[in-house]
Order: C-alpha cells, then sequence, then structure tokens
C-alpha cells in the first residue's frame, strides 16, 4: 500500500481517537493561532479549512468568524461524519458551517472565489504537495491568504512539550504526531517558507507554535 493509501486508511479508521485527541485546549489553541492571520473585512469571508478531519480546526474558525463562512473539506467520510456531529453538539450547523469530502488537489470551487485557505498538519501528509497549492492558488481571490500549521522538524524536549500541557489526550497527539511526522517529513521553518514561495505565494512569513512542536506559515496570492 502507497503512503497516500496508508493515510486515507488510518484517518478513515481513527476519526473517533482523532477526534477525542484534538478536543483539548493546547490543540485548539494552535488552531486559533492559524486564525490571526485572517484578513479583517467589512463584507462576509469564505474560509476554506484544508484536511479538517474531525473539525476541530474548523469548528475553532466557526466560532471564532461567527460572520464568515467556512468550509471543512477532507478525503475522509468518517472524519467528516464526526465534525458533523460535533458541529450540531456545539450548535454550529449549517448553512454558515458546510463539509466537503474531495481531494485537496481537485477542490469545488471557482477560480477567485475564496478569500482565505487553513490547513493544520496537512501539507506533510500529502503525496502530491505541489498540485494542491496550485490548486489553493487557483480558488483563491487575488490577496486571499493561506495560514498552515505544520511540525516543525527540531528536536523539542519532553518537559517542554509537559510544561505546555498535562492533559491525556495531548500528550497522547503529540506521542503520535512526532512520529508519524518524522515518517512523513517535517518542516524548518526555510524549508517551509521555501515550499509555499515556490508554489507562487508572495509575502510568505513563518514562526513557531506550540512550543517549537509546530510552525505557522502564512502567504497571499499576488
Amino acid at each position: 500500500m502507497t503512503n497516500a493509501g496508508v493515510t486515507r486508511w488510518l484517518f478513515e479508521a481513527s476519526a473517533g481517537l482523532y477526534a477525542w485527541m484534538t478536543a483539548q485546549p493546547p490543540w485548539r489553541d494552535s488552531c486559533r493561532r492559524l486564525m490571526a492571520g485572517l484578513p479583517l473585512a467589512d463584507h462576509t469571508l469564505r474560509i476554506v479549512d484544508l484536511g479538517c478531519g474531525a473539525g476541530s480546526s474548523t469548528l475553532e474558525l466557526s466560532r471564532h468568524r461567527p460572520h464568515d463562512s467556512v468550509v471543512g473539506v477532507d478525503f475522509a467520510g468518517r472524519m467528516l461524519r464526526c465534525a458533523r456531529r460535533r458541529a450540531r453538539g456545539a450548535g454550529l450547523d449549517e448553512p454558515r458551517l458546510t463539509w466537503v469530502r474531495t481531494d485537496a488537489a481537485h477542490l469545488p470551487f471557482r477560480a477567485n472565489s475564496v478569500d482565505a485557505i487553513t490547513g493544520h498538519s496537512v501539507l506533510y501528509l500529502l503525496p502530491d504537495r505541489d498540485a494542491v497549492l496550485q490548486e489553493c492558488l487557483r480558488v483563491l481571490r487575488p490577496g486571499g491568504r493561506i495560514l498552515v500549521m505544520e511540525p516543525n522538524e527540531r528536536p523539542v524536549r519532553v518537559r517542554d512539550v509537559v510544561a505546555l500541557s498535562a492533559d491525556p489526550r495531548f500528550l497522547l497527539s503529540i506521542a503520535l504526531w512526532r512520529p508519524i511526522s518524522r515518517l512523513y517529513g517535517r518542516f524548518a521553518p526555510a524549508s517551509l517558507e521555501a515550499v509555499l514561495r515556490t508554489a507562487g505565494f508572495a509575502g510568505c512569513e513563518v514562526s513557531e507554535a506550540m512550543s517549537g512542536l509546530g510552525l505557522c506559515a502564512s502567504g497571499h496570492k499576488a
């Protein structure tokens, strides 16, 4: 089975566990960190959350951007069903919040129709990262922003992880995230910036997050 096939099987099989692991404060804080780069506007923005999984990042977007339209996108049907249940339980239901099952390399949106794209722990898993980023450029409006959180390649001390949170859900999520991201490939700040810049994004910036566990990166469509 290819890496892409393993990833698809893993995410289909682990939807419930993934939802439980990511429903904790540090993970939600990292999702909110992504939002810091979202544009402010006097009109409704259309925001697409790539690889939304069980919905943690998408739900945070919807909670904190109540006047915007948020679309969660993922290829795993079980993840999306879990996300929908969580959204209903939180009182965050359609039409402002919607979910789409699709491949990120073939987004069902018109060109120049999206104001912002977010992604939490998505790029490092993609078998064809360049195709997905080109698709993001296609659907973003001129000036539209991409904001991603990805695993950082530098070592992080165990005591720094525990200092961030001793929540068992958080510790388990990091215990899985670190070896999986090492297998697929983590980023350094310079390499993540280069990925976005090479894809055609302008004004790319990268900073550390989650006590160095993650990297937040942003750029915009010229």
